[in-house]
């Protein structure tokens, strides 16, 4: 058992492993808050760890299975927490991609495609060769397989809270324009808090990927309602359409539209973190790039992704605000100081 464990955990990608690790922690803060008994513990776990495991075994047979509902998202990490959470009747096209930085100006066309490439390879610290090899395979096959979603078939659009899924469901109705298909949306932050917000108890989950996915699927059977009118799609296609002629790299949801940012806009946020953090030092040390990007990450409500907080990092050295130890080839292998 052992051994077919690492074999399923090690074909998944790391955004799949990262979003699973991110669900499992807050399941064991789910679990050890509750008045259960261990007993029910344990089984919950065991039942959380049977879920993972049927996932990654899905992922193998994907090709063969017949589906009746298209359900598409944004970001790898969304996608995952929906195939766990819904039924092998489901199948699930997570773009991937986060849409709230890197350039989107002319996105549907080649020229726009290559410059975003081009902007991420330049700035963003991924594993080798991951844009050459990975990133842009992943984006023309995807945008295949949404092609190929036959008319007959129902879709279902998530988003959520937040600057990528906003983006990108935008995107995703941009690209679905041509197609007859009933297109339905569903907000997860927002219907989350109608389902199981109390007096007691208030949620706000930003991204589809820190839901539970059995809640994931209670949200599915609940709240999914009428298809978009034709009005609503071509709205949505219109905002994208001015979207595209934006030259900002970075997008954050505020107040219910997106907004476009200068690439610095984290900047003081990461500076005021690196302050408290050597206030909390002895004397005035390194300190882990991964635990000051942690340390800002906690801090925002939708949760910009954290190699873009790097690329920031990194760029504060560049521009003298920080001494450095280390190699900055990823988060994990260096360290910073105030100067």
């Amino acid at each position: 058992m052992i051994k077919d464990l690492k074999r399923l955990i090690g074909e998944m990608t790391e955004e799949e492993a990262k979003s699973f690790l991110l669900l499992t922690m807050m399941q064991l803060k789910t679990v050890q808050e509750s008045n259960q008994s261990p007993k029910q513990m344990i089984e919950d776990l065991h039942n959380w760890q049977e879920k993972i495991i049927s996932f990654a075994q899905n992922k193998e047979r994907e090709s063969d299975r017949a589906y009746n509902t298209v359900h598409m998202v944004c970001g790898p990490s969304s996608a995952g927490s929906l195939k766990v959470g819904l039924g092998d009747e489901n199948k699930v096209i997570g773009f991937p991609d986060y849409f709230s930085f890197g350039p989107i100006y002319e996105l549907h066309k080649g020229v726009g495609r290559e410059r975003r490439y081009e902007w991420l390879r330049n700035h963003l610290n991924y594993g080798d060769d991951y844009i050459e090899e990975d990133y842009e395979r992943k984006f023309s096959e995807t945008l295949k397989e949404i092609d190929a979603i036959p008319d007959s078939i129902p879709i279902v659009l998530w988003t959520a809270e937040n600057a990528d899924e906003q983006t990108g469901a935008r995107y995703l109705l941009y690209l679905l324009k041509a197609k007859k298909n009933d297109v339905y949306m569903i907000n997860t932050t927002l219907a989350f808090q109608e389902l199981y917000n109390t007096r007691e108890y208030q949620y706000f989950f930003p991204r589809t990927a820190w839901v539970d996915p059995e809640k994931l699927n209670t949200i599915y059977q609940k709240k999914v309602s009428n298809p978009l009118t034709e009005e609503e799609r071509v709205q949505f296609e219109q905002e994208w359409l001015t979207l595209l002629e934006t030259k900002e790299v970075l997008r954050v949801w505020e107040n219910n539209t997106i907004k476009g940012k200068t690439v610095d806009y984290y900047d003081k946020l990461i500076l005021t973190a690196a302050r408290k953090l050597h206030a909390e030092q002895r004397e005035k040390d390194f300190i882990k790039s991964a635990r000051l990007i942690g340390q800002v990450y906690g801090q925002l409500d939708e949760g910009i992704m954290d190699t873009f907080l790097e690329y920031r990092v990194r760029t504060l050295i560049y521009n003298g605000f920080f001494e450095i130890k280390g190699i900055p080839k990823a988060m994990r292998y260096y360290s910073v100081k105030l100067k």
